[in-house]
C-alpha cells in the first residue's frame, strides 16, 4: 500500500493547511529565511508558518528533547477526553444519577481538554522537509 495514496506532497499540504497566502519579501529577508530553512532542514513555508504562529500567540513547534514529552501529554489528554465522554454517556444512559450541572461541567472541561490537545498536536506536527530541487 502506498503511503500517500498517490497524492503529492503539495496536495497533502493543501489538505493539512487549507489556505495559501502569497507574500513578497526583499532579497535580504528571503535570504535570511532561506538560511533558517537550510539550518533546520525545513521548507521556507514551514519557517514562515512558525514565525507567524509564534507572533500570533500559538504554541511553538516542539523539537528535540521537548517532543517526546509533548507527545506523551497529547496522549494523556486523549485518554482524559475518553474518560469525560464515558462519564457523560453513563449519565445519559441512566447508569449513574443524572446531574445537569455535572454534565455541563464535564462537557465544558472536555472541550477545554480537546482544544488544548489540538494545540499540542500542532506543536508536534511533522514539518515538510525542504525539497532538494528548490533553491
Amino acid at each position: 500500500m502506498r503511503r500517500n495514496s498517490g497524492q503529492t506532497e503539495s496536495q497533502n499540504a493543501s489538505r493539512r493547511y487549507g489556505e495559501v497566502l502569497h507574500v513578497r519579501f526583499s532579497n535580504v529577508e528571503l535570504e535570511r529565511l532561506r538560511a533558517i530553512a537550510d539550518g533546520e532542514s525545513v521548507s521556507l513555508s514551514e519557517v514562515v508558518r512558525r514565525l507567524v504562529r509564534s507572533e500570533a500567540g500559538f504554541l511553538p513547534a516542539a523539537t528535540g528533547d521537548l517532543r517526546p514529552g509533548i507527545e506523551e501529554a497529547t496522549d494523556q489528554l486523549r485518554r482524559i477526553g475518553v474518560n469525560f465522554n464515558q462519564a457523560v454517556r453513563a449519565m445519559n444512559e441512566g447508569r449513574v444519577a443524572y446531574d445537569e450541572d455535572l454534565e455541563r461541567a464535564l462537557i465544558a472541561v472536555g472541550e477545554l481538554v480537546r482544544r488544548f490537545r489540538e494545540e499540542l498536536k500542532a506543536m508536534i506536527a511533522r514539518p515538510r522537509k525542504r525539497s532538494e530541487g528548490k533553491a
